[in-house]
């Protein structure tokens, strides 16, 4: 497992109708991160040829309006991502993340490394 990954992360997130915010957490293979709208993400990353192949579950509470344009509704939403990030992804404008509500453009931001 590449530990370079590893560290603190600001996300940037645009959405057709709107932009969001959350910090990530990435430590040997595993994602943890919140917004301040609530949302909660968990998943993991592994090395892939290109980069790093990354799945991420998004647990979304009710009645939050998403930068998708729509809103989760009455109940919470849960969804898995399936992306890659590319071996550069610091020095890409963004990233496209295929999300279920549509699409969102992801600029990640490392904020510092860990100290273990």
């Amino acid at each position: 497992m590449t530990s370079s990954i590893d560290g603190f992360y600001s996300a940037y997130l645009t959405g057709s109708m709107g932009q969001g915010f959350a910090m990530l957490v990435f430590k040997r293979g595993a994602i943890s991160g919140a917004d301040a709208m609530g949302a909660r993400y968990d998943g993991n990353y592994r090395d892939s040829a290109s980069g790093f192949s990354v799945r991420l579950k998004v647990w979304l509470p009710p009645n939050t309006l998403l930068v998708q344009g729509v809103s989760t509704g009455s109940e919470a939403d849960i969804s898995e991502l399936d992306f890659e990030l590319p071996a550069d992804f610091l020095a890409q404008p963004f990233i496209r993340v295929n999300a279920k509500h549509g699409p969102v453009n992801v600029k990640l931001v490392k904020l510092r490394e860990l100290d273990d």
